[in-house]
């Protein structure tokens, strides 16, 4: 096998210094492919692109990003693309120390679970998503050293733009409105160990010993990266973080037309005998309002992956009965031993 070449970086982040590496062949053969991508879509278009890239803790995703930006300024021929983050739209930490949520049955502070998804303010990131498509605006960052959001911190002028976050493909809570904005999705897998590992290493790295770094990750890192990784829907491609910090294409999803998706609907002989499963989906279609029927995209595209959800869901839950083992189900199911373990107990 031919040994990795590796290409260092140095990137400031929230005033912070990072050098990270990457192996020079995921660069031309994975990172540079997708920006004369985007390239094309952006001059397809013919407006600003937005782009969502969706990754647990511990991929590395804000530096990757900034690379990504960095070789769309300098390699001759890409569309200049600005790299921007999810945590500028955190709630500010006077609402955090003002608000409960409901976690586990349970009312608990939001300053206990901050990072969680319900500790964004997703109404003003929809906001933001919905002007930069057309505007040069103002966009928000989270300062680490006074631990709150500034807003309007930094002007989006390119014509790609990238956002980063772990929740920007989950598919509830809001979330999954998000797709209605976003040209093309991108989502980052890992190994959980893989995960656990970085996300320790980095806390001692900042002063915490083992003892504390392991405890952190168990309270706080492990179940955002168990919820991004299990609960986060399909992107248009994947791509994955191996062990040793290398990026490799996993992935790439077919697109469906939604003139497609509508039509499944719009017939009115389709026969669906005594399923109560099918019956329950041709009612959630139904059931849409004069109002989300005329908006099209984003509600027939919820109203169709959900239910799709559902019927997998149900579909696991029956073989399962039926005698098929957890392993042969991730394995024709594409899917992780947690995620598996999470349908099988609803």
């Amino acid at each position: 096998m031919k040994e990795k070449q590796w290409r260092s970086c140095r990137f400031m982040i929230n005033g912070l210094a990072h050098k990270v590496q990457y192996n020079e062949a995921a660069i031309q053969e994975l990172f540079l492919p997708f920006l004369r991508q985007m390239s094309r879509k952006q001059k397809a278009v013919g407006r600003r692109l937005i782009v969502l890239l969706a990754a647990p803790p511990g991929t590395g995703k804000s530096t990757l990003c900034l690379l990504l930006e960095k070789l769309s300024q300098s390699v001759e021929g890409l569309v200049s693309l600005q790299a921007l983050g999810l945590d500028g739209f955190h709630h500010t930490a006077a609402y955090l120390r003002t608000h409960k949520t409901e976690r586990e049955g349970r009312m608990v502070p939001m300053t206990a679970i901050k990072g969680a998804p319900e500790t964004f303010n997703l109404e003003h990131l929809k906001e933001k998503l919905a002007q930069v498509r057309t505007e040069n605006i103002r966009w928000p960052v989270y300062d680490r050293s006074i631990h709150d959001v500034i807003e309007d911190v930094i002007t989006v002028r390119q014509d790609i733009v990238l956002l980063e976050g772990n929740w920007l493909l989950l598919g509830s809570g809001g979330w999954q409105e998000l797709r209605e904005y976003a040209d093309y999705t991108v989502f980052i897998e890992a190994r959980a160990e893989d995960l656990k590992e970085r996300l320790v290493s980095r806390k001692v790295q900042g002063g915490k010993s083992r003892q504390e770094a392991e405890k952190f990750y168990q309270q706080s890192d492990r179940v955002n990266v168990e919820r991004v990784l299990n609960d986060s829907w399909p992107a248009d491609e994947t791509w994955q973080m191996l062990p040793d910090g290398d990026y490799r294409l996993l992935k790439r999803t077919p697109k469906v037309k939604m003139v497609d998706r509508e039509s499944l609907w719009k017939k009115p002989d389709v026969m669906l005998g005594d399923s109560p499963l099918l019956n329950s989906l041709a009612r959630r279609m139904s059931q849409l309002t004069p109002q989300e029927k005329a908006e099209g995209k984003g509600a027939y595209e919820k109203g169709f992956v959900e239910g799709l959800l559902m019927a997998r869901d149900d579909i696991i839950r029956r073989l399962y009965k039926g005698g098929m083992g957890e392993a042969e189900l991730c394995a024709r199911f594409d899917l992780k031993p947690e995620a598996v373990r999470r349908i099988l107990s609803l």
